[in-house]
């Protein structure tokens, strides 16, 4: 099956591997302003087909772009995406920042944020949807590694429920206690 993203066709797996979401199309055109025409090195984490990586490595060619996921066929059809579409990401197995690179000008990650047990998710596979406690145990760890990753002047950029969320390295614990907040808001 075939899923338009970003102005781009991607190979989905639908059911195995998440399907990308217009919805994520703004993180990516977040991740793209923030870099500029300056050259850039970025991490997508929990990449899945690799949609926002390479969408973003294709419209800055000038960017050195790496892209995580704890999933062997996720990062399949990561690759096969990236060579279709003459995309150069490095592809790393590995959970949220493990086996990236330090000094990363920013890290982009749409990870699992949902609570265990939301409907309407019946077509994707668990682990690309679900996180564990309230729904923020992914974003927490993500959180508290993520200054150990970015350089002095090092961005995260996140997706959560169809916002996307931008803190400078020194602004990480600031995003957890938002993030906490709206969690509990909703509750």
């Amino acid at each position: 099956m075939q899923t338009r993203f970003h102005g781009l066709t991607f190979v989905t797996d639908p059911g195995r591997v998440f399907t990308p979401r217009p919805t994520s199309e703004a993180l990516v055109d977040a991740a793209l302003e923030r870099i500029g025409a300056r050259p850039a090195r970025v991490a997508d984490i929990g990449t899945g087909s690799g949609a926002i990586a390479i969408a973003i490595a294709l419209r800055a060619p000038h960017v050195e772009v790496w892209a995580s996921d704890t999933c062997g066929r996720a990062l399949s059809a990561a690759r096969l995406n990236a060579e279709r579409l003459g995309a150069q990401v490095h592809l790393v197995r590995g959970d949220l920042l493990e086996g990236l690179p330090r000094d990363l000008d920013l890290i982009v990650a749409n990870l699992p944020y949902l609570e265990p047990g939301r409907t309407g998710y019946e077509d994707e596979p668990e682990a690309a949807v679900f996180s564990t406690g309230d729904g923020l145990d992914h974003y927490r760890r993500l959180l508290a590694g993520a200054a150990d990753h970015l350089g002095p002047e090092g961005t995260l950029l996140i997706q959560f429920h169809g916002d996307v969320f931008e803190a400078e390295r020194h602004e990480l614990p600031w995003l957890r206690s938002r993030l906490e907040s709206l969690v509990a808001a909703a509750a």
